[in-house]
């Protein structure tokens, strides 16, 4: 076995062979006018149907179907920052539903798409309260449902009742349980 020698500071590294640039094979660049010629070879491939294409199937997750929908359930397709979409299923309830992450969102109706004429999801960016809205009208205000958001959100709160109020009212009746066996024993009880 060839044994491992330590590189002292002042000892030259072996030099890389550099290859030199005259040799490197360089890509010429394909001029746009055949590139578009290909692009439309293609399209009339794909229209005339000698190139098969495959339909996009919607999640599973955030497919609704008929029972769900009439329940007011929507199919969200979730876009994160990191790029990944993930799909899941939602019940809006005045214009705003909550997804699994625990963000707060709304809709007016008009992001909400059909998939295939079916199935109503819509597409929601994890860093914007409501959803994609493709539409050459559409608002760049994105304030509009906030007051159903906070609605929303004011209804999944946890109300907490108070447990001193409870405490007192069973104090006092089982005082006034004592008074009246008092009472009955005829004062006797206590005294």
């Amino acid at each position: 076995m060839d044994e491992i020698k330590p590189i002292k500071p002042n000892e030259k590294k072996e030099q890389v062979e550099q290859i030199p640039k005259e040799n490197v094979e360089t890509k010429s660049p394909i001029p746009i006018i055949q590139e578009i010629k290909k692009l439309k070879e293609f399209q009339t491939n794909v229209l005339s149907g000698n190139i098969k294409t495959k339909n996009i199937k919607i999640p599973r997750r955030a497919k609704v179907r008929k029972r769900k929908l009439k329940k007011g359930w929507i199919g969200v397709l979730k876009i994160d920052e990191n790029r990944n979409i993930s799909g899941e299923k939602q019940k809006i309830l005045g214009g705003a539903y909550m997804t699994k992450d625990g963000q707060y969102h709304v809709s007016d109706g008009r992001e909400i798409f059909f998939w295939l004429g079916k199935f109503p999801l819509v597409i929601q960016p994890s860093w914007r309260n409501n959803p994609l809205q493709i539409d050459p009208k559409s608002e760049k205000n994105e304030t509009y449902g906030d007051k159903y958001k906070m609605a929303k959100m004011l209804s999944d709160t946890i109300k907490v009742k108070s447990k001193g109020g409870n405490i007192i009212v069973w104090v006092l009746i089982g005082g006034a349980v004592l008074f009246g066996i008092n009472y009955l024993m005829g004062g006797s009880l206590f005294g």
